[in-house]
């Protein structure tokens, strides 16, 4: 009888030891645990391009936009390449002036115009400006050019 319970007990502390083992873990769950799932962001064009800049550097030129966004929240602003960096057909450099927007459980609204002010800047070799006719930042309500 009392070899029973002992291995009773053995038993059991051995399945509870093994219950969390990565011996009955399969491969996938293994791969699911290890790699964390990231949320999807999606860039947004801002409502409007207000203003652009153009300043040189040692190694060429930063091109800066200003705009406002749909909304208050938003983040990251960058200047997204159109045709990979290569100038369109007439002779123009196009940029996408996007912003990633915020969670909308936030419901953070329209809010004041100073309030959803962003800029994005892109530095530019001058080797890649050569044969440019200019820059152009397009956002949701139009755009904006520059000429050289």
């Amino acid at each position: 009888m009392r070899r029973n319970a002992a291995f009773a007990v053995v038993a059991l502390a051995t399945a509870l030891a093994l219950g969390g083992c990565s011996l009955f873990k399969s491969d996938d769950d293994k791969k699911a645990a290890a790699e964390p799932v990231a949320p999807v962001v999606v860039a947004t064009p801002v409502a409007t391009v207000r203003t652009i800049e153009i300043g040189t550097t040692r190694d060429g030129y930063v091109i800066t936009a200003h705009g406002y966004a749909a909304g208050l929240g938003y983040g990251s602003p960058r200047l997204e390449p159109r045709r990979e960096g290569k100038p369109g057909p007439d002779g123009y450099l196009d940029y996408d002036f996007v912003a990633e927007a915020p969670d909308p459980a936030l419901n953070l609204g329209q809010g004041a115009l100073a309030g959803r002010a962003l800029r994005a800047d892109v530095l530019v070799k001058t080797a890649e400006l050569r044969g440019i006719t200019g820059v152009r930042i397009h956002g949701a309500k139009g755009g904006l050019r520059v000429d050289f």
